[in-house]
């Protein structure tokens, strides 16, 4: 009888699990960079896929330590016989508000772009990313970025 009792809601928790996972996303994975992101540090996501076309974007996960407005990042795609290297500036600012708004946290979620209706093949794909920030009068990046707590990268199913 208790197994019974105990039988019922151990399905029905695992039916919501399974009908929760999101079908359009194909790779989810973060790294902890424990707030500071150095720039020899190239943080590098490993995925398979029999996809052709998805969107690429990086969350960056960011706390009030974070003294810039802006991000310059340098990312690598490689994939078969491709290889793609581009540079990203995102400005941190998320409709009408600006960075420097109060939030409800001081950690800030922000999903980045990378690449939209990527034709990947079967197979392996390699992506690597490094931050190029530096100040107005140097031509030199930052050598240690604080205030970055996470980076991930997510890939999903493009609705084109």
């Amino acid at each position: 009888m208790i197994k019974q009792k105990l039988y019922i809601p151990f399905i029905l928790a695992l039916i919501l699990l399974i009908s929760c996972k999101d079908e359009n996303i194909l790779y989810l994975d973060f790294q902890n960079l424990n707030g500071n992101w150095h720039k020899n540090n190239e943080i590098e996501f490993n995925f398979e896929s029999s996809e052709s076309v998805v969107d690429i974007s990086l969350i960056l996960r960011t706390d009030n330590l974070y003294p810039f407005s802006n991000i310059f990042l340098i990312s690598s795609i490689k994939n078969g016989n491709k290889n793609e290297i581009d540079t990203i500036s995102y400005a941190f600012e998320n409709d009408n508000k600006k960075w420097y708004d109060a939030q409800v946290s001081s950690i800030k979620n922000s999903k980045i772009s990378v690449k939209k209706h990527f034709k990947i093949d079967s197979g392996l794909t390699n992506f690597k990313v490094k931050h190029a920030i530096r100040y107005l009068d140097s031509i030199m990046p930052q050598t240690k970025l604080d205030g970055i707590l996470d980076v991930g990268l997510i890939v999903e199913k493009s609705n084109k």
